[in-house]
């Protein structure tokens, strides 16, 4: 049964398959306009959970895209969750990707403008039609204080509705080329304070004993766009701080606390602004596997 509420509220789903006017009035929702603001203080843990040094003149980090729209909106992560009729269950919900577009850069305490709901909503299901999965879009929009679109931000979700395996994904092995790499080991201290920042239910990010019942091994699951964050800190030690203009990218696995990792990227063929970018866990053989891969744009020299 769908419970939705007026004026943008949020919609609460139960347990179970939703049915097909539940994915109607699921690509219907929209979220609440309202203002926010990313002060100092946050952007500063926010860019130490990245393990990067504070930005200079007030720009936000990067990764301020997965925080400020959900505050501008009203809409936390476990609205989210519900929107897609799951618990924050260990398993119920896969991240796929991102994409992040800055068409100027954000800068603390300047209040933005939040907007947007749900976008593309797929459902895929089994040979024997068993409902596997349904992927979401969640589409959030910032305007700035003149009402000019300063950010978008959309948010690949899948929702599992079985426990049939799903099929792997192929990525392309993009060739390593100019941009020096950047090596990191994911912190669990440091996913502790990014749930608490972004009020994150999800308990396989700061729980040992949800991220063991999920057969992960008793190492919690780093956050999504803290792998994305590393990424960011790549191409701005290279391009410089507030280079970014976008960031498009798909998930491939898990990063676990202590993983040794390694993100990589490089101008695309004949490219000036528009690169290839990636994040690979090191293997204690020395082999990398890769976790993330995607593009992103930056600006002008």
């Amino acid at each position: 049964m769908l419970f939705r509420s007026g004026r943008g509220g949020v919609a609460k789903y139960g347990g179970g398959v939703l049915t097909d006017s539940d994915l109607d009035l699921l690509r219907a929702h929209r979220f609440a306009s309202r203002s926010a603001s990313i002060e100092h203080w946050e952007n500063w843990l926010l860019t130490d959970c990245t393990q990067r040094a504070p930005m200079p003149d007030g720009v936000l980090h990067p990764i301020a895209m997965f925080h400020l729209p959900l505050a501008a909106t009203g809409v936390t992560i476990g609205d989210l969750f519900a929107l897609g009729g799951a618990s924050p269950e260990p398993g119920a919900v896969t991240l796929l990707g991102y994409d992040w577009q800055y068409l100027t850069p954000l800068r603390e305490g300047r209040p933005y403008t939040g907007g947007g709901g749900v976008g593309a909503v797929e459902r895929v299901t089994g040979s024997d039609g068993t409902v596997l999965y349904d992927d979401v879009d969640f589409v959030f929009e910032l305007a700035d204080d003149s009402g000019s679109v300063a950010a978008t931000a959309t948010h690949h979700w899948r929702f599992r509705r079985s426990a049939a395996p799903h099929p792997a994904e192929a990525f392309e092995q993009h060739v390593p080329v100019a941009m020096p790499p950047l090596e990191v080991v994911a912190d669990g201290a440091r996913m502790k304070t990014m749930a608490a920042l972004l009020r994150d239910p999800y308990p396989i990010h700061w729980d040992p004993e949800a991220a063991r019942s999920a057969g992960q091994g008793g190492r919690t699951v780093n956050q999504g766009p803290l792998n994305v964050g590393y990424i960011a800190n790549m191409l701005m030690a290279w391009a410089g701080p507030g280079a970014v203009r976008r960031l498009s990218v798909r998930f491939h696995g898990r990063v676990f606390d202590g993983d040794r990792l390694v993100a990589g990227g490089g101008l695309l063929a004949g490219a000036s602004t528009e690169c290839a970018v990636w994040l690979d866990r090191i293997e204690s053989s020395g082999a990398t596997t890769r976790v993330l891969s995607g593009t992103a744009s930056l600006a002008p020299a």
